[in-house]
């Protein structure tokens, strides 16, 4: 016997997954939301409107997309939910009221608290509050905490983390109705306790060389623990009301599993990335997120960010609009000791080691791209003389205690050695 579940974008009904006895899982829209004439969003790029159905190839990563990486959390939300760690569908019955993007995962017959008029009910959490919740995560960080039954979100990515709702002024939430959650919460977790100023200084210093990234800030929370804390792109509030706004990862759009999240694991590289573009309805559109793809990649080798992999790169979509997400999980392993040369999650001109990625293999995926060769040549220029200088300033505007000013220092000094190696200086 099938089983449903009915899928909401900010809170009007898209359509409704079916999965059948044998565990195949389809998507099918909405008539009435798919033949709207004011421009529906579709579910995914993988998932176009001009189709009513999609099969389970398409629709289970992105499904898969929507839950954590890690196996130890997906063990966890499985038993106590009763269900299958493999079963994505199964998962999302439960944990799927607050996902990535603008999607609500919700049982047959019961309508999106979103369709209705916001309340702003959410139950107001004390510092002391606060600081349990992160420091549970760090306790245990494999499961991402024992958290309450009553958080009914859901995250993907590997690292530990919990979604809460800020107050204007400054305080948390859970929230208790339609209200989405606002930010993210990310705690340093063993082995890389240092990675939230690690990351901060990073995605500054992108944002200092003109990369759109994610609002972002640290915080120490009352029992000394750090968190990094990312403001949520795809929430915002509109005439007093807060909306969800869709998104999806490149892997979800390219309908690539999480587990092959890197190409040399089978996931998008960056021609897969130039067909998508290449297939956007506005060409505004297209040569924005060429750009600013062209940008990223150009920063992550750089300045040896390794983990930019198609998960850690998201398209926001609007109707037929898709753009290219402000940056996220914006990290260097410059600082960290390897006794293997640094490798690049992407593959440029059938090289992933950074130390031999230059000018010239940046130069041919520009040209995949669609970007001429002496405007991104003028873009790398650019970024690897300034990036040095850029961390510098990253790691200056850094305040916190001493241990935050001095670990944000050596960030920086990390990456002024790596220029001055590569020769950039």
């Amino acid at each position: 016997m099938a089983r449903e579940l009915s899928v909401y974008l900010d809170g009007t009904h898209a359509g409704t997954l079916h999965q059948s006895a044998q565990g195949n899982t389809t998507f099918q829209y909405d008539d009435a939301y798919r033949l709207e004439r004011r421009g529906p969003t579709p579910l995914s790029l993988s998932m176009p409107l001009t189709r009513r159905e999609h099969p389970n190839r398409v629709v289970l990563p992105f499904l898969q997309g929507l839950l954590p990486d890690s196996p130890t959390k997906l063990d966890q939300l499985a038993a106590e939910h009763h269900t299958s760690a493999r079963n994505a569908f199964g998962l999302l019955a439960h944990v799927g009221r607050d996902a990535a993007g603008a999607v609500q995962v919700l049982p047959p017959g019961e309508d999106s608290p979103d369709a209705a008029t916001r309340q702003g009910d959410v139950t107001p959490l004390t510092d002391a509050e606060v600081g349990e919740v992160i420091a549970d995560l760090i306790e245990h960080r494999d499961t991402w905490g024992q958290q309450r039954a009553e958080m009914h979100w859901s995250l993907p990515g590997a690292q530990p983390k919990v979604a809460l709702f800020r107050f204007e002024d400054g305080t948390w939430g859970t929230p208790r109705d339609s209200t989405p959650t606002t930010h993210i919460l990310k705690p340093a977790v063993p082995p890389y306790t240092d990675h939230d100023v690690n990351e901060h200084v990073t995605m500054a210093a992108a944002q200092i060389l003109g990369l759109a990234v994610s609002r972002h800030e640290l915080m120490t929370t009352d029992r000394g623990d750090r968190v990094f804390v990312s403001t949520r792109y795809d929430r915002r509030k509109l005439r007093g009301r807060w909306a969800r706004l869709h998104q999806e990862d490149l892997c979800q759009a390219l309908s690539v599993a999480p587990a092959r999240k890197y190409q040399q694991d089978g996931g998008p590289g960056v021609n897969q990335v130039a067909a998508l573009f290449d297939n956007l309805a506005d060409p505004r559109d297209a040569a924005d997120s060429r750009r600013r793809f062209f940008d990223a990649l150009v920063f992550n080798v750089s300045a040896a960010c390794t983990d930019a992999h198609a998960k850690n790169f998201s398209m926001l979509l609007s109707g037929r609009r898709a753009t290219l997400a402000p940056l996220y999980d914006v990290g260097t392993h410059a600082t960290y000791s390897s006794r293997e040369p640094l490798r690049s999650a992407m593959m440029l001109d059938d090289e992933y080691t950074l130390d031999a990625i230059g000018l010239p293999e940046l130069l041919k995926a520009a040209t995949r791209l669609r970007i001429p060769a002496d405007l991104a040549a003028e873009r790398v220029a650019y970024i690897r003389s300034n990036l040095a200088a850029a961390f510098a300033d990253a790691a200056g505007r850094t305040t916190g205690s001493p241990e935050v000013a001095g670990y944000a220092a050596t960030v920086a000094n990390s990456i002024h050695e790596l220029v001055v190696t590569r020769g950039w200086a």
